[in-house]
């Protein structure tokens, strides 16, 4: 696992602050040192040329983190579009069977297909969340399949049912698959090098910038490296969507649960 699932295992806000605190420490305190043992007396004469590089260099390491929240950000939007559309094709399966005809049938695979959404919602998003699989979900999965694949329809509104059942389903694990396989689309480690080192760089071009008042000079390092941190802090929390306290959950399965309940009452007070 990378070191930013388990930075996510910290509470946001803890981890939002605390970022940002490193990040204006070590920012203020390079700085201090800076001035305290690196004695540059061509930094003034050269101040004009340093400014715009800097500029030039924060500019251009902007534009990279830019990049790399836009994508983070747009694989966020996908997995969560792709969340919704699984959860509404489970909620269309599930009155498909709610209304099938032959209750007999409709009620065993009523009890297969609950014990597959039971598996997502306790075993399979929870799993995902630690960054792993779920092969008992998978085999709950399937035996919907077998279930549906067996039904035997009597006329033809049920077997328009079925062929309604079957769409659901394949629409169903299309997206399914497409949410399980998320839990891989993270920043690779090697991209993590380049974010890093165009801090450092950045930061070391902010030394350079000759500014008499070390205090002043100080506290404008120490926001740049706040702002930095707080960059870092929505990469790292929109870079794992199944992880953390901010993560996508499972909404769509739990109202199955809850319609099912609403149903069970209803029987129970007729």
């Amino acid at each position: 696992m990378s070191i930013t699932y388990y930075l996510l295992q910290i509470p946001p806000l803890v981890f939002f602050v605390s970022i940002i605190i490193v990040g204006a420490i070590s920012a203020g305190l390079g700085t201090y040192f800076f001035h305290k043992y690196v004695k540059l007396k061509v930094l003034r004469s050269h101040n004009e040329v340093t400014g715009f590089f800097f500029t030039a260099i924060a500019s251009l390491y902007s534009l990279l983190l830019g990049f790399v929240v836009f994508v983070v950000w747009g694989q966020l939007n996908e997995t969560q579009g792709n969340v919704s559309i699984e959860g509404s094709s489970a909620m269309g399966l599930y009155r498909d069977i709610k209304f099938y005809p032959d209750t007999i049938e409709a009620k065993e695979l009523m009890t297969v297909y609950l014990d597959f959404v039971f598996n997502v919602v306790n075993e399979e998003i929870p799993n995902m969340g630690l960054m792993k699989t779920s092969q008992k979900t998978a085999e709950s999965f399937n035996q919907v399949f077998y279930k549906i694949e067996h039904l035997n329809p009597k006329n033809q509104f049920q077997i328009q049912l079925v062929a309604e059942m079957f769409h659901h389903l394949n629409e169903l694990a299309t997206y399914r698959e497409l949410r399980t396989s998320s839990i891989e689309a993270e920043i690779p480690p090697i991209m993590w090098l380049p974010i890093i080192l165009g801090a450092l760089i950045t930061l070391i071009c902010s030394l350079l910038v000759d500014i008499e008042n070390l205090h002043i000079h100080i506290i404008l390092n120490s926001l740049l490296g706040a702002f930095i941190g707080m960059l870092f802090f929505i990469i790292i929390i929109l870079d794992h969507p199944f992880t953390g306290n901010l993560s996508i959950k499972p909404e769509s399965y739990m109202q199955i649960f809850t319609m099912e309940h609403w149903a069970d009452e209803g029987k129970v007070k007729s």
